[in-house]
């Protein structure tokens, strides 16, 4: 029997850019990051518990990374998702789903202001034994 394994880390790079419809920059580079309500492992639960590996990519086999571009609103919430890299099979709308599920972020910071900030976010698909390595 083969189980899912959820691999997630963080990335933010280090430029800014400007949001075509708003006109209000997008920050990637900031004071204070922006954080998820309760931190890292908070997050990494969220989407373990919400996740559903697609049924079509565990019949292919698919394993892989799946990474989104998001944007922390200044009030904390999350939108703008653009996919950097995915793989398919139904995995990059499931991350697309679990991303527009996520509860408010505490906003990035700039110079004491919370700002609009870009955050980059590769959720990764595998399939693996259940036995555990010792």
């Amino acid at each position: 029997m083969k189980k899912l394994f959820i691999a997630l880390s963080f990335v933010l790079i280090s430029v800014c850019s400007v949001n075509a419809q708003t006109n209000e920059s997008v920050y990637e580079q900031v004071d204070v990051l922006p954080e998820y309500q309760g931190g890292m492992t908070e997050m990494t639960n969220f989407i373990g518990k919400n996740l559903k590996y697609p049924e079509q990519a565990v019949k292919a086999n698919v394993i892989g990374k799946v990474i989104v571009k998001i944007i922390i609103q200044r009030d904390g919430s999350v939108n703008s998702v653009s996919f950097l890299k995915g793989i398919g099979f139904g995995c990059d709308e499931e991350v697309e789903r679990i991303v527009k599920m996520m509860p408010k972020w505490k906003a990035g910071m700039k110079d004491g202001e919370t700002v609009r900030t870009s955050f980059v976010l590769p959720v990764m698909f595998a399939l693996g034994n259940t036995k555990k390595s010792k």
